[in-house]
């Protein structure tokens, strides 16, 4: 085994705008970012220019490699400022690569890929349908309000999202996997379920007087098991159904006219929180939600929109340029300031890795000083492994820190300096273990980013491979040096570990990496988790924000123990990084905190399971989040604002009442607002 200073063969130019996970995912750890047994893979690619406008080269060129005929031959004027298309993966790697479409990405800010689908999931080019626009279910009214919900396993069969009459709430869903029969318009992948199809399948799925909601799922596609893949709308709870319940979720008898719009995130997304980019598919799914609302209120109308996305990621530059939050903030900004426009707000949790040991910050005091970072790589872990070390903005080029990785058997690299153009490489019979690149991200932070990927600690090798043949990573403690070059001691370093665990409901793959730092005390003597930070310490609990949370216009929710009133141990918060030329933060954490628990002991809250009638209890930020945005929806029906300020007001008016001590601004934002419960709390736990 050893390291090796490598010269990659991408040009600089592609090479300044691809997300450096890309390049991991299309060389070493192709096999990891691939679909298990899936022979034709189409992988979603997200775009972002740097002009207002294409420019015809760069249209040509984006024409050429996507090789769409329904695309134009002439660019659009008033294109969003991103772009997602499928591509298949060797013609992914080909765009990257090859010569011919450098001025391509020159004219771009950014290039994300996304976990694969299946080409059958795919729309053919040429074969898009011209089905007519999606109206109106019935009559617009003041209190008409769209709730859209981005999550996984969504129940649309179930009692709480119907109407007195017995048809659905729900206007329609976008499956983002699965068979491409009914593709929306304006999209490329997976199929839509509208309304019609919803209230024809409860009509007719019945055994005497039941609904028979199995095989409802079965016949829509969603839990068809002559079908290959995850069908989280067959278990008994699944992460959409309880924070839809939270969001939207109503008696029939009571339902307020708040009309549901649902996307479906893949099962490979979902599982897989370990680096590939859910970015393509939560941006085209909330420009969904945006395109759906808007057909429904018809022509020159609009209707106010909360749409609830609970998902986080632990890496990330946490100054409010992640690729989601870019996209989430231009979609929220054209909408919410185009005259005659109706609000939209997007809803977003705090994370729950807070106690994590996920995040260091680093600052030197003169150079040649030195900081090791011990990261535990754990054993038996089936996914790669991901630590992002960020550099603070550089006024002018040049090398103020290096980095060098030590391994578990003490193989020690050769430095890895900022704005290297060379990569680390740690092999064992031609297989990269390890491989650690710096990337400069100039034109969103204007910050540099050291990565470091790693293979699986172990693999399930098939019947036919008595042998270990696939790479594994050796687990244990992998010391990073960083060596100041040249930062002031008001200069931090940050580093973050990506998020490595299962979703609820899923099989666990990954385990989390953390930084097994000494002085970092994990307990009290009391024996109780310990949730403020030691100063001697570089690992961190503040900062510990979900990486998707920082953005300008989205409004963020940390979680509460609704008996003891005060954050769970798990529920994080800022600070966030100050971006590159800004004068001050445009927010500290998140905006508020609501119910997550019901208690130390009765972990959790109440909400619906897949099936009608079914109550679960689940607990983090991500069930917080909903709780506000079920708040919102009543706010935006009564004709009144529903934006970060509202939320600001009612924490801070609910916080007035509340016994002390009140939360750090940072873990707490405005305050504790405790929600009533969404379920009767004659349900006994």
């Amino acid at each position: 085994m050893a390291w090796k200073r490598v010269q990659p063969r991408i040009d600089p130019i592609p090479r300044s705008v691809v997300d450096p996970y890309s390049y991991w995912a299309l060389g070493p750890g192709l096999q990891d970012f691939r679909l298990p047994s899936v022979a034709e893979q189409s992988v979603p690619v997200l775009l972002r220019r740097k002009a207002a406008s294409w420019d015809e080269e760069s249209w040509a060129l984006w024409r050429d490699a996507v090789e769409d005929p329904d695309m134009p031959e002439q660019p659009p004027r008033d294109a969003e400022p991103f772009d997602v298309r499928f591509l298949p993966l060797t013609k992914t790697l080909r765009l990257i690569e090859h010569w011919k479409f450098r001025r391509f990405f020159q004219t771009l800010e950014r290039f994300t890929l996304g976990p694969p689908l299946p080409s059958s999931s795919v729309a053919l080019s040429g074969s898009k349908g011209t089905r007519p626009l999606h109206s109106a279910s019935q009559t617009i009214t003041s209190g008409t309000v769209i709730i859209g919900i981005i999550d996984d396993g969504i129940p649309f069969a179930h009692e709480r999202f119907r109407k007195p009459d017995g048809s659905t709430r729900v206007e329609s869903v976008w499956v983002q996997h699965g068979a491409a029969v009914n593709v929306p318009i304006g999209f490329d992948n997976g199929f839509e379920i509208p309304k019609t199809e919803i209230d024809n399948l409860l009509a007719t799925c019945r055994k005497g007087n039941f609904i028979d909601e199995d095989e409802i799922y079965r016949r829509a596609g969603v839990a068809d098991f002559a079908l290959e893949g995850r069908k989280s709308q067959a278990w008994r709870a699944s992460h959409g159904a309880h924070v839809m319940d939270l969001a939207c979720g109503w008696d029939p008898d009571e339902a307020p006219d708040w009309r549901i719009i649902c996307v479906q995130l893949p099962t490979a997304t979902t599982a897989n929180s370990s680096g590939a980019s859910l970015a393509p598919y939560a941006v085209k799914g909330l420009e969904y939600i945006r395109n759906m609302a808007q057909a429904i209120a018809g022509p020159g109308q609009s209707l106010p929109i909360v749409v609830n996305f609970s998902y986080g990621l632990l890496a990330g530059p946490h100054d409010g340029t992640h690729a989601i939050e870019l996209a989430f903030d231009d979609i929220l900004r054209e909408l919410n300031t185009t005259h005659g426009n109706k609000p939209m707000r997007v809803v977003i949790p705090s994370g729950n890795s807070h106690l994590a040991r996920a995040h260091p910050t680093v600052s030197f005091q003169a150079a040649g000083d030195e900081t090791v970072l011990p990261l535990r790589l754990l054993p038996d872990d089936l996914t790669p492994s991901f630590v992002e070390i960020w550099l603070p903005p550089a006024a002018a080029k040049g090398n103020r820190v290096e980095l060098t990785i030590a391994t578990p058997q003490g193989d020690v690299s050769p430095p890895l300096q900022e704005n290297d153009s060379f990569i680390l490489q740690y092999e064992l019979a031609d297989n990269v273990l390890c491989e650690a690149r710096y990337h400069f991200f100039s034109a969103s932070s204007a910050r540099g980013m050291f990565l470091i990927s790693m293979q699986p600690t172990m693999r399930i090798e098939s019947e036919n491979s008595p042998v270990p043949t696939d790479p594994v990573a050796p687990a244990g403690l992998w010391n990073l040096t960083l060596k100041n070059q040249g930062l002031s001691p008001q200069e931090a370093i940050e580093g973050w570990v990506q998020r490595d665990d299962a979703p609820v409901g899923y099989r666990r793959q990954g385990r989390q990496a953390y930084f097994d730092v000494p002085s970092y005390e994990i307990y009290g003597h009391d024996g109780r988790p310990l949730e403020e930070d030691d100063p001697a310490s570089p690992v961190k609990r503040a900062g510990s924000i979900n990486a998707i949370a920082t953005g300008k216009n989205t409004i963020v929710i940390g979680g509460l123990l609704r008996k003891e009133l005060r954050p769970p141990v798990y529920s994080a918060g800022g600070p966030i990084t100050k971006p590159a030329g800004a004068t001050s933060l445009h927010r500290c954490g998140p905006d508020a905190l609501t119910v997550s628990d019901d208690s130390i002991v009765q972990s959790g809250v109440l909400a619906a399971g897949t099936r009608s009638g079914s109550v679960v209890a689940m607990n983090g930020t991500s069930v917080a989040a909903p709780l506000i945005t079920r708040w919102i929806a009543g706010e935006l029906a009564a004709g009144r604002r529903g934006n970060r300020r509202a939320v600001w007001k009612l924490a801070y008016d609910k916080e007035t009442a509340l016994p002390p001590p009140e939360p750090s601004l940072g873990r707490g934002g405005a305050g504790r607002a405790p929600l009533p419960r969404v379920r009767p709390s004659k349900i006994q736990r």
